[in-house]
């Protein structure tokens, strides 16, 4: 692990359920460390569902789940399960996004949190970066953090998803993009969010997706968020993921950007995903 975040937790087995001292114990992992690390599993996908419900803190009505599933994402939903997608990339299929970037912060409720498995793992390459957003706050001048505190960041999924492969995928399900994702309007966050549980200060915010600044002009939002985009790479607030097969990682997006590293074309690498719904954070505009 790192200084910056993370831990790595022993002597669970995914494929039972969890005791209640252990779901405790693994609650509190997460909300101290943002990250944590469970090597050497073999589950199925309702294994995996139940360890991701573990960490849904939200009053949820009967019946409905505490993972979410987004519609632009269903062609990529394993057969069967369709709050898991199976992030498959290898010969014919490059790997996509390969920012700095939180999940599906362009929408009024982001995920609070992801469970991803390790099926395939390449013999080298095809790491994963975490930034810890406490600390890039924290490392901010005061000044500069009560700019910020003030300001709310608009996110686009559109502008996000705007790269020919997905457009073409969603083409061959009968959607049409542009139509798509003008049901999804663009939503603004505060830039700063206190995280829920932990009551820490985090930067909030997404290079794919953060397009402005509420009450920025477009010149002014551009040097700014720029700024910030670079300021997360710094490496002091990393931690750098070298994966093997049978890996399950949780990671809490209120306080973590990540970046998956397309460096493994073209061989195998097959990731099964499932995002834990979050609360409604922001406003449409």
């Amino acid at each position: 692990m790192s200084l910056a975040l993370g831990a790595r937790i022993d002597g669970l087995d995914l494929s039972s359920e969890l005791t209640d001292d252990q779901r405790q114990a693994v609650r509190e992992a997460f909300k101290d460390h943002g990250l944590l690390v469970v090597r050497d599993q073999d589950i199925t996908v309702d294994d995996q569902r139940r360890f991701a419900s573990a960490f849904s803190e939200l009053e949820l009505a009967p019946g409905q789940s505490p993972l979410e599933m987004r519609e632009h994402t269903a062609m990529f939903a394993l057969d069967g399960h369709p709050d898991c997608l199976a992030l498959h990339n290898g010969p014919d299929r490059r790997p996509g996004l390969d920012h700095w970037h939180t999940d599906n912060v362009g929408f009024v409720d982001p995920p609070s949190a992801t469970v991803l498995y390790a099926k395939i793992t390449p013999a080298l390459g095809g790491d994963t970066l975490f930034s810890s957003m406490y600390l890039a706050y924290e490392a901010l001048s005061p000044t500069m953090r009560r700019l910020l505190e003030g300001l709310e960041g608009v996110h686009d999924m559109r502008q996000a998803f705007r790269n020919p492969m997905l457009e073409k995928a969603l083409r061959a399900r009968g959607i049409d993009p542009d139509e798509h994702f003008a049901a999804h309007p663009a939503v603004a966050h505060p830039l700063v969010r206190t995280h829920p549980l932990t009551g820490r200060k985090a930067l909030f915010l997404s290079a794919p997706h953060t397009t402005g600044i509420v009450g920025l002009n477009d010149d002014e939002a551009k040097h700014l968020l720029g700024f910030l985009f670079r300021h997360v790479e710094n490496p002091a607030f990393h931690y750098r993921h070298v994966w093997r097969e049978g890996d399950v990682l949780v990671w809490d997006n209120r306080c973590l950007q990540h970046l998956p590293v397309a460096d493994y074309y073209p061989h195998e690498r097959l990731m099964l995903r499932m995002s834990v719904a979050g609360d409604r954070l922001g406003t449409a505009v």
